[in-house]
């Protein structure tokens, strides 16, 4: 009986030591672990791969390996913009300068 697991979670090109590591305790066979990759790549598209470890016993067994035949690539987040939707960058107004003393002297003399 598997007592405790080790999901590590790869999004495309990533390396499986690379990947998300996650404990469960709720995962007791193969079968189990199929049914979560299963349910984890339809809320995450962009995970193309799961792997599950047996850390039971203080071994680092393979109990289960799913490769997501229909991965998505994730989508690049824009920030949002006034009014919630994604937009360009708002500029910044420049602010005009005020005239220091001697400026405004020589203005008013017509220099």
């Amino acid at each position: 009986m598997v007592d405790a697991v080790e999901i590590y979670i790869c999004k495309k090109g990533q390396k499986i030591e690379e990947g998300q590591m996650v404990m469960s305790n709720d995962i007791d066979c193969k079968e189990a672990a199929k049914e979560d990759a299963e349910k984890r790549c339809k809320i995450v598209p962009s995970t193309e791969r799961i792997v599950y470890y047996d850390v039971s016993g203080g071994g680092f067994k393979v109990l289960y390996s799913y490769t997501n035949p229909n991965v998505k690539e994730a989508k690049r987040s824009r920030p949002l913009g006034r009014g919630g939707a994604a937009s360009a960058p708002v500029k910044k107004k420049k602010v005009a300068r005020q005239k220091g003393m001697w400026e405004k002297i020589k203005g008013s003399l017509g220099l």
